[in-house]
């Protein structure tokens, strides 16, 4: 009778051995599917994460750059700088969400402000009766007694300080190779008041500035290159000499030319 007993339980066993192992094997698949999607959300995240990283928190923007200009007078004379620097504040808005082929997206740049400032000296003493005379009549004769009495009277060197204040805006385009690393192109308008200072004369009127360049960006910082120009027609809005004539002296037709390069620093955040 024992040995019926242990008989028939080992067959009942041997039945139950199948059911046991698909049902352990059922749950194994099961507990392979849940690792596998808790993975790949894992790399979503880590994706999404890093795609923030480089593009939203890197779209503002803080420049810092070296400038070297030019300042030109209707072609008749050319003032380069001996020393000027730049000022920029602004964010990239960017057109689409995912980058094209994984990398490249295009978007629209504006600088909330653009403060460009330099100056310019001559100490070569080239100025001829001539020259001094022309930009006198285009001035109104407001640069001639400047320009006598600095480079002669006094023997020391002709100063120009020139500033403009305003904003950018215009297209870009960053391409990110890999990692951090991101390489940027853009081309921007750049409305001014641009303002000169000469003497005891104060100078000012609007100018359109354009501005071209680019730059190589690894996380926070960034460095790049910057074409500028532009022109404006000046007139006088303010005189701080004895001269009891003030403001709204215009100064006829001259156009006064800038071209600029600058070199800069970025800091993105």
């Amino acid at each position: 009778m024992k040995t019926k007993k242990i008989i028939v339980g080992m067959l009942l066993g041997l039945i139950a051995v199948p059911a046991i192992s698909q049902n352990v094997g059922t749950k194994a698949d099961s507990l392979q599917q849940v690792v596998d999607e808790i993975s790949e959300k894992n790399k979503q995240l880590e994706a999404e994460t890093l795609n923030k990283k480089i593009w939203n928190d890197r779209a503002k923007y803080f420049n810092i750059s070296y400038v070297k200009q030019n300042l030109s007078e209707e072609g008749r004379m050319d003032w380069n700088s001996q020393f000027g620097v730049a000022l920029t504040n602004g964010k990239t808005y960017y057109l689409h969400k995912k980058p094209i082929l994984g990398m490249i997206k295009f978007g629209l740049d504006w600088s909330y402000f653009d403060i460009n400032m330099a100056l310019s000296e001559d100490n070569s003493g080239r100025f001829s009766n001539e020259f001094v005379g022309s930009l006198g009549d285009a001035m109104n004769g407001s640069f001639d007694e400047f320009l006598n009495g600095d480079s002669e009277e006094n023997g020391g060197p002709v100063k120009m300080y020139q500033a403009e204040i305003g904003m950018q805006f215009g297209p870009s385009v960053t391409v990110n190779p890999i990692n951090h690393l991101k390489i940027n192109g853009y081309f921007r308008v750049t409305p001014s008041f641009s303002m000169l200072y000469a003497g005891d004369e104060f100078f000012g009127n609007y100018g359109t500035f354009f501005s071209s360049g680019g730059a190589i960006s690894y996380k926070v910082i960034s460095l790049g290159v910057e074409a500028r120009w532009g022109k404006s027609k000046y007139k006088e809005i303010m005189n701080l000499g004895d001269d009891e004539e003030e403001g709204g002296v215009d100064n006829g037709n001259s156009v006064w030319k800038t071209n600029s390069t600058r070199f800069y620093i970025s800091f993105r955040f």
